[in-house]
């Protein structure tokens, strides 16, 4: 990928209107993430400079501060606590997709993703000039639901960026059909630890 794609790859994975932990709906509000923000930096800290233990201790604490928190989600619970093993099982197993994940995510935790499938908006752009990629897109965001919508009209925006940029039509349409698997990128740790 190129550097442009790269930083618009960045933006939309740290994009909370594609990409954020799952909606409870019975506590009308999103699931905890395991680290966000200045703990999420932290955390990377404690990984650069290989301090194992407290960043292990870390991951515990923060574990047990969301389990006293959230007394009725225990699926999700279990899901964060399996998110925690896996990165503390990557710190020495794999320590270069760690670092990745570092760099290229603001938070770290269950994911959902938003979009719906992305394969014929894909399509779409490979096939067409950007009006009719456009009027494509919002004829499709009409039809959807909030959060969807709201995801897909924000997929626009970057496909639109991207143009500007100059970034071919293949490569754009490839990464648009993508987007929707990058959900996995949370996961990554799972199959490697």
């Amino acid at each position: 990928m190129t550097g442009k794609m790269d930083d618009v790859l960045k933006r939309v994975l740290n994009d909370k209107d594609i990409f954020d932990s799952p909606y409870d709906i019975k506590k009308k509000g999103h699931i905890p993430k395991l680290f966000e923000g200045k703990e999420w930096k932290e955390l990377g800290k404690l990984f650069e400079e290989k301090k194992i233990e407290e960043f292990k201790d870390k991951i515990d604490k923060r574990i047990k501060e969301i389990e006293s928190q959230e007394k009725g989600s225990k699926r999700e619970i279990k899901k964060l606590k399996d998110s925690a093993r896996w990165l503390k099982l990557a710190v020495e197993n794999k320590p270069s997709l760690l670092k990745d994940l570092f760099e290229m995510l603001d938070w770290y935790g269950t994911v959902s993703c938003n979009l719906p499938n992305m394969d014929n908006y894909g399509r779409v752009i490979e096939r067409y000039e950007l009006p009719f990629v456009k009027h494509y897109f919002l004829d499709k965001v009409k039809g959807l639901s909030g959060l969807k919508s709201r995801a897909l009209r924000k997929v626009l925006d970057y496909v639109i960026e991207l143009y500007n940029l100059g970034v071919s039509t293949e490569e754009i349409a490839f990464f648009v059909r993508k987007l929707d698997s990058l959900q996995k990128y949370w996961e990554v740790l799972k199959n490697e630890s």
